[in-house]
């Protein structure tokens, strides 16, 4: 046993001889690959990892909303309290949380910044075929990567990111900003027009339901003029044969059926009220009818109309839409040429290499050291089977 770890021993300790032995052989590889890395790593330039933060707009920005904001609350509170048109289903408000998530939005389409790509160069184009040349860029657009915030409190450990941010690798720094700035001022210009129409399309239908909805209460009272009318014609129809009824019978004014009883104590009668209208007498219904034939102001008996006109008066007097018009050309959507929703501080963009050179020599050390031994070992052995 002693003697096996005695060879064990030996066996180590002339490993580690050849090994010296082949010190500068071990040195030279070492060194040819370094060179070979440090080449390879300078003439190819390995891809850089772009860090860029995305940035709502600021209360500042946000409070030249707050006029229109406003209104559009009334609006929506009113239409609770009556039956006006709905007009907050086409109404929207705009802060920094709805701009941003449209900011958000069409960066994740990827078409602006595959836009970018091809306006900078970004790829150079070296194919033959434009397909295969726009197919490179596409791959190259879903590479980007939206990270959304994380541990922006740091109240954990890890890693802190208080804004969204865009990651994206890049061998061109200088192109890759002037793309940055490209989707920024394009993504803005779009959701400007888009907002500026969207306001517009509600602003027009909503003028066309409160038109439909004057037209449909200018139906309801009229209407309500004819049902008058109509009712009043049967009424002094129905009045006339009363009438009639009354004569014949001569019942000249209100008669009660009335049945009397005897008690000891007592006289009760039992009075019918529910008794033909011919029994009020002719008196009474000829001036009913002489009432309703002077009528001079016959509106003013037709249920329900003073309620539809006012509904129509409010409806035509009611100038939220031209106050919501107004305030929405003071906000920063039409008012502004720098119109932001959301913003990519492009020239903040951090940058980090893929690998670092420190730690490529590192690795590359090691390896050339590990091939270098192995190299020595197996040159030592093949020797020594040839003598």
């Amino acid at each position: 046993m002693k003697k096996k770890i005695i060879e064990k021993e030996l066996d180590l300790i002339e490993i580690l001889l050849i090994i010296w032995s082949g010190k500068f052989k071990i040195a030279s590889i070492t060194i040819i690959f370094l060179l070979i890395s440090i080449s390879i790593y300078f003439i190819t330039k390995p891809e850089i990892k772009a860090r860029t933060e995305l940035y709502p707009i600021n209360i500042f920005q946000e409070n030249s909303y707050s006029a229109f904001n406003l209104l559009i609350n009334e609006i929506k509170n009113n239409e609770q309290k009556n039956e006006n048109i709905n007009q907050g289903t086409y109404l929207t408000e705009y802060n920094k949380n709805n701009l941003f998530n449209l900011f958000l939005e069409e960066i994740r389409t990827k078409k602006i910044l595959f836009e970018g790509i091809k306006r900078f160069n970004l790829i150079d184009n070296k194919f033959n075929d434009e397909d295969k040349y726009f197919d490179a860029i596409e791959r190259e657009s879903l590479k980007l990567k939206l990270l959304p915030p994380k541990n922006v409190d740091g109240a954990k450990s890890g890693e802190v990111r208080p804004y969204w941010t865009i990651n994206f690798k890049v061998n061109d720094t200088e192109k890759w900003e002037l793309v940055l700035n490209y989707i920024n001022n394009e993504i803005n210009k779009k959701i400007k027009n888009y907002l500026i129409f969207n306001f517009k399309s509600s602003f027009e239908n909503l003028n066309l339901l409160k038109k439909f909805k004057i037209e449909d209460l200018e139906n309801k009272i009229i209407n309500t003029k004819l049902d008058y009318e109509k009712e009043v014609s049967n009424r002094l129809a129905f009045l006339n044969e009363q009438s009639l009824i009354a004569r014949s019978l001569n019942i000249k004014m209100n008669t009660l059926e009335a049945q009397n009883y005897n008690a000891p104590s007592a006289i009760i009668s039992n009075i019918q009220t529910k008794n033909p209208y011919y029994m009020r007498g002719y008196v009474m219904i000829e001036k009913e009818i002489e009432l309703i034939n002077s009528r001079t102001n016959k509106e003013a008996f037709t249920k329900n109309l003073f309620d539809l006109e006012k509904q129509k008066r409010d409806l035509i007097e009611d100038k939220s839409l031209e106050r919501l018009k107004f305030l929405f050309s003071q906000t920063p959507i039409m008012n502004s040429e720098n119109f932001i929703a959301a913003n990519i501080i492009h020239k903040d963009t951090k940058y980090e290499p893929s690998y670092s050179l420190k730690m490529l020599i590192i690795l590359t050390t090691i390896l050339g050291i590990m091939v270098g031994t192995f190299y020595v070992l197996l040159i030592h052995n093949l020797k020594n089977k040839l003598k």
